[in-house]
């Protein structure tokens, strides 16, 4: 039947960028829509139908209606719209809003969605068509009932009216019931929703073979025909559907583009009646079991994982549950699919798994990934103690699953100190035969690409605790190959998190930033935290490298807010630094040294490369406060972590407190031709040799130190190595006057405009740097600061609000400072109310700590100096008395 005033609304609604159908199941959206663009096409009118549950094209639809100019021509109709994707919501509404004529869309859903259609409304840019409006009157209620039982009378047809107040899937149910009995069916007592009641007498009509066919099918989302040939063994399944599709209401076919085939979805009401069908009727539930066995084999076969174990599990078979968990639990775990695994365990009997004992191995990954430490510790010394026993010359492929799962959990106890680091190491190792000896007869393992990716992901973390990069690296190219082999989106982006973090302790900042967002973009929203907090840490240091301090605080803000942040030891400890250099550069110095005095907690001694970067900061840090001893401890450190050359190069810099600029050029060139030297450290020390050289007024020997600085700061853009370089006034003239010569290096201008726009406070608020300390004008008085950025704002004093500052620090009351300065007390009182507005405080303690933290105080005069001019025997290229441990 023709439904003309609803067509009527859709072409009026057409001429808008936007038509809605809201109404629940059952109102008949989909076959007015069916109706009404068969007969726009036979007009020749472009329709394009996207269905929600399967809208690949709509991205790229949308781009095209972005792009449009003028609008595209034809309409898109969009059935199921609240099946649409939060993203894909997202960017509709954003064309909306920015270019609604590009579009002309209907869209059915059964609620209503996040879309501007207000605004839209109100400036008559969209209609809404909702129940009230799809609800048959009663002409088109005895036109709809006559096509599907003639003989109803007008009476029959003015009781289903009243009843189903014209909705039209209680309206076809009735009909049809009523054209297989001969009776109006009307309880009087509701005992259950009216189509509920229909639907059951309408399922009872349909032949034998189309009821087993919908049993063995209705617990899947949706059904192809070779899929219900599948689960049925039945194969005319294909008509069946097409035939129930063709009644428009227990079943829907969707088309997803020209020449593909049909899915099928069953209405919601009628998979409801099924299942209490099956609950009702031991027969009917042996019937699902046989289809549930068959959809298990089915999915297996197929490689989808979650179907096989789900198909398993409604065949209430422990033998194929046990199956499929043994062989995809590690997959399914690493995809995040833990209830799943969980309720599989769950499925099977009390004593299943020690009667079974391969199943030790998933079950305590399963422990581990749930968050059940102690258990995942049990279930990890049985593993040992099973794989321990068997025959290496005779494993089968559950014996390597068992192996495989135990060498997996003892690589995790292993970086929480439970197992010697270097025992699981060797035993991954002899599990995937890497070091095959003669007369070995161990084979190597056989693995599923998950089961090893997961694996090799494991062996890399450990390895990379343990020091060797280099394993750990090659590891991480393996794995993501196995990873990308079973297109497992998680495993792809941990492999790329653990290479991203192996590539930063490298000095590779760029390519770890790279492999970071290639991991979040991987793994979506899914990502596990565990992988996540890796990629956070890391782009926090990339930003921070490229001097985008503000976004290296909001990378930061995420690690810190992430739970493994503090029981994963490389991360705690990489959280630590981050936040310690963050302090730094804003000048909290206090705190950083708070931050960075203790060390990580961790089950052994750290990384060596964990104990260089943060020897290498707390170096930095001493630097900055004047703590000679500290910077001395710091270097020795370095040297004991095997970062020999690091800190000689640190040696040879600090002997510019000697005064001999030439000596401490050529110590630095010594060593700055090693290979091998960590890239930041050899970064900042070929910045600092151009600032000697351009003060011992050599400037041919100047320029060749600055590309040689630019040759390595380019690549990674290491440019927050820069950082104590650029604080001087002659470097970054040395820039200034190169990037205007011919053929001058590419980077050049980079890291101009990128040091003379960093506004670091480390300097402003007491530290002073090696280069500031060692200046020929080191001694003269500092020109008093008056500008700061507080609370995020810029702020400036004038020099009497800064005479009043500095005599408040004194701790001098209203009349003191007034006489002091020669101001009456109303003065000094204005002065502070301006100083504390733009201090962000409301009292003196507030205001003064305020003003220490971002520099705006001079530091307090120490109790005893060398004469202007004279550098005591001792100090070297220090003054200070802080203490750096």
């Amino acid at each position: 039947m023709v439904r003309d005033r609803l067509h009527a609304a859709l072409d009026f609604g057409v001429r808008s960028p936007l038509t809605l159908l809201i109404a629940p199941a059952g109102t008949g959206k989909t076959v007015l829509l069916s109706d009404w663009v068969t007969r726009c096409r036979d007009a020749g009118t472009a329709v394009t139908w996207i269905g929600g549950h399967a809208a690949g094209s709509f991205g790229q639809l949308l781009e095209q209606a972005m792009d449009a100019e003028p609008p595209a021509a034809g309409l898109t109709v969009i059935d199921d719209g609240h099946l649409l994707s939060a993203t894909a919501l997202a960017e509709l509404a954003l064309v909306l809003r920015k270019s609604p004529h590009a579009l002309r869309i209907v869209l059915a859903s059964r609620y209503d969605l996040p879309l501007p259609v207000p605004e839209l409304e109100l400036r008559g840019l969209a209609l809404t068509l909702r129940s009230r409006d799809l609800r048959f009157t009663d002409a088109e209620a005895t036109e709809l009932v006559k096509a599907h039982a003639g003989r109803a009378t007008a009476e029959d047809i003015r009781l289903f009216q009243a009843n189903t107040a014209g909705w039209a899937a209680a309206l076809v149910l009735a009909a049809r019931t009523f054209a297989a009995s001969g009776e109006v069916v009307w309880s009087l007592v509701n005992q259950g929703p009216v189509l509920d009641l229909f639907l059951g007498e309408t399922v009872n009509t349909l032949d034998e073979r189309v009821q087993t066919m919908l049993l063995s099918t209705f617990g899947m989302p949706s059904v192809t025909a070779e899929l219900a040939a599948t689960l049925s063994d039945d194969s005319d399944t294909g008509a069946m559907l097409a035939e129930l599709a063709g009644n428009g209401l227990l079943v829907t076919a969707y088309v997803d583009g020209p020449g593909s085939e049909p899915t099928y979805r069953y209405h919601p009401l009628l998979v409801e009646l099924l299942r209490r069908r099956v609950a009702a009727s031991p027969e009917r539930a042996r019937i699902v079991a046989a289809a549930q066995r068959r959809s298990a084999l089915y999915y297996e076969n197929r490689g989808d994982s979650v179907g096989a174990l789900r198909g398993a599990l409604g065949a209430e078979d422990p033998a194929l549950v046990a199956r499929m968990v043994l062989s995809r639990g590690p997959e399914l775990l690493a995809a995040g699919e833990l209830e799943l695994v969980a309720a599989a365990f769950a499925a099977l009997p009390a004593d299943y798994v020690e009667t079974h004992p391969h199943l030790t191995g998933v079950r305590g990954l399963l422990r581990r990934v749930s968050g059940d430490v102690a258990g995942a510790v049990m279930d990890a010394a049985a593993a040992d103690r099973l794989t321990a026993e068997r025959d290496p010359a005779a494993s089968t492929p559950d014996d390597d699953a068992l192996e495989a799962d135990a060498v997996l959990l003892r690589l995790w106890k292993s970086r929480y100190g439970w197992h010697d680091v270097q025992a699981a190491i060797d035993g991954t190792r002899s599990l995937l035969a890497l070091d095959r000896t003669a007369g070995d007869r161990r084979s190597e393992a056989v693995l599923g690409p998950e089961r090893l990716a997961w694996l090799l992901i494991e062996l890399a973390a450990t390895q990379t605790w343990a020091g060797d990069l280099d394993g750990a690296s090659a590891h991480l190219d393996e794995a993501l190959v196995s990873a990308r082999m079973a297109s497992h989106s998680r495993l792809i982006a941990g492999g790329l998190v653990h290479r991203a973090v192996v590539q930063y302790v490298r000095g590779q900042v760029r390519n770890a930033a790279r492999s970071a967002r290639e991991a979040l973009d991987t793994g979506g929203d899914e990502l596990p935290r565990e992988y996540a907090v890796r990629a956070y840490v890391v782009l926090g240091f990339a930003a921070l490298s490229d001097l985008r301090r503000d976004e290296a605080w909001r990378w930061y803000e995420l690690v810190a807010m992430t739970e493994s942040a503090e029981s994963d030891t490389v991360i705690a400890a990489l959280r630590a630094m981050l936040r310690g250099v963050l302090l730094i550069e804003d000048g909290r110095l206090d705190e950083a040294l708070s931050e960075l005095t203790v060390d990580p907690a961790a089950a052994g001694p750290l990384p060596s490369f964990l104990a260089r970067d943060l020897a290498l900061l707390r170096f930095r840090l001493a630097v900055l406060i004047g703590d000679e001893d500290g910077a001395a401890a710091q270097l020795a450190e370095l040297d004991r972590v095997g970062s020999c050359s690091e800190a000689e190069l640190l040696r040879a810099m600090l002997s510019i407190g000697q005064g001999d600029l030439r000596a401490t050029v050529t110590m630095i060139d010594a060593v700055l031709a090693r290979p091998g030297i960590y890239p930041p450290v050899a970064s900042a020390a070929a910045s600092f040799r151009t600032v000697l050289l351009v003060r011992a007024a050599d400037p041919v020997a100047a320029e060749a130190s600055l590309v040689d600085t630019l040759n390595r700061v380019a690549p990674q853009r290491i440019v927050h190595a820069l950082i104590p370089a650029g604080g001087e006034e002659v470097f970054l003239d040395q820039l200034r006057e190169y990037v205007v010569t011919p053929n001058s290096h590419p980077f050049a201008a980079i890291a101009l405009e990128k040091l003379s726009g960093y506004q670091g406070a480390s300097t402003g608020s007491g530290g002073v740097t090696l280069l500031a300390r060692t200046r020929p004008d080191a001694h003269a008085a500092p020109v008093r600061r008056l500008s700061a950025v507080v609370n995020g704002a810029q702020i400036r004093l004038t020099a009497r609000e800064a005479e009043v500052l500095d005599q408040l620090a004194l701790g001098n009351s209203y009349t003191e400072i007034a006489k002091a300065l020669f101001i009456t007390e109303n003065t000094v009182k204005t002065h502070l109310m301006a100083l504390y507005r733009k201090l962000g405080a409301e009292k003196r303690s507030a205001a003064l700590r305020v003003a220490r933290g971002v520099g705006l105080l001079r530091p307090a005069p120490a109790v005893e100096t060398d004469p202007p001019g004279v550098q005591g025997p001792s100090s070297g290229a220090f003054g200070g008395q802080g203490r750096l441990r």
